[in-house]
């Protein structure tokens, strides 16, 4: 192959990339959300309801159903929108990233290799930039209404939730606790996109070719995850009463409040629940993330 035929092929694979990661993410959130969905509505009311115990808030949800296959179903209420949010966010998360991590390659480096301090800095940007976006198009509105959908007192479907917002507080409703929401979203892929990658970049030695066994993919994204999780646990608590119903405040006046409340442990109310969510859920994403690539680029060595 000639120079020219390699460059062609090159910017050719720059081009598809991010594309397959939009398909390599939209797998791994639906993976995702199917796994750990009940974890994740165990969270929220805690986050909610601060001074009830994990099991105390599993039997208020279970007791929602009847029977067994009731209880289960409570466990799995609004799976279906939380999956359709899924396929979205993350499919978008990872496109974003990777579109900018190329373009500032091409842009400050002139499409040169980099070395780990410059790479480490890109996917330091790139994950900020990817937690904006996806806040914006997918995870700010939506939060909200998840929140609003797993809070609520009366057994209302996900539409007509989502109806009551537009219709009480109109469109820009969607996007309360916003800020909040910007934040934890923007921090949480500063920190997981270098964590994971520096791990990664570990593992393989500095040999990009190499795709690691699942189960190293499983421990960096569990990794990543965790730290991600306690560094900006305030942030989720913060975003989840400024979403609850009823809930009228700013900002500071949520802040504020939670301190007066239950002091600074209050910040990190529902932190343990929101690890055990959040750490396999992110172990199964960039598991899945990274075994998806590898059937898109089956050239590349295992």
């Amino acid at each position: 192959m000639t120079g020219k035929e390699d460059n062609k092929q090159q910017q050719q694979q720059h081009v598809n990339f991010p594309w397959k990661r939009l398909v390599a993410g939209a797998v791994a959130g639906t993976a995702d959300v199917w796994a750990c969905h009940p974890l994740d509505r165990i969270k929220t009311q805690l986050q909610n309801n601060p001074g009830k115990s994990i099991v105390g808030t599993f039997g208020d949800i279970v007791s929602k159903g009847k029977g067994f296959t009731g209880g289960v179903n409570a466990l799995y209420e609004g799976i279906l929108p939380m999956t359709a949010e899924a396929i979205f966010k993350v499919g978008i998360r990872y496109f974003a990233f990777s579109w900018f991590t190329e373009q500032y390659k091409a842009t400050v480096y002139n499409g040169e290799t980099l070395n780990k301090k410059q790479q480490f800095g890109a996917n330091l940007l790139g994950g900020a930039f990817a937690g904006t976006i996806e806040s914006f198009a997918v995870v700010i509105p939506c939060e909200l209404l998840k929140v609003r959908h797993m809070t609520q007192e009366h057994n209302k479907s996900f539409g007509t939730v989502f109806r009551d917002v537009l219709r009480e507080e109109g469109f820009k409703g969607l996007y309360k606790g916003g800020s909040a929401t910007l934040l934890r979203q923007i921090t949480n892929h500063m920190i997981r996109f270098p964590t994971f990658y520096a791990i990664s970049d570990h593992l393989k030695g500095g040999d990009h070719s190499v795709h690691l066994p699942v189960w190293q993919n499983l421990s960096a994204g569990a990794i990543a995850g965790t730290a991600s999780t306690l560094f900006n646990n305030p942030l989720d608590t913060i975003k989840t009463r400024m979403q609850k119903q009823g809930q009228n405040q700013t900002t500071m006046q949520v802040v504020r409040g939670i301190y007066q409340e239950t002091g600074f442990k209050g910040y990190w109310a529902g932190v343990i629940p929101r690890i055990l969510r959040v750490a396999p859920g992110q172990a199964i994403t960039w598991a899945v993330v990274e075994l998806v690539m590898g059937i898109l680029e089956p050239t590349k060595k295992h």
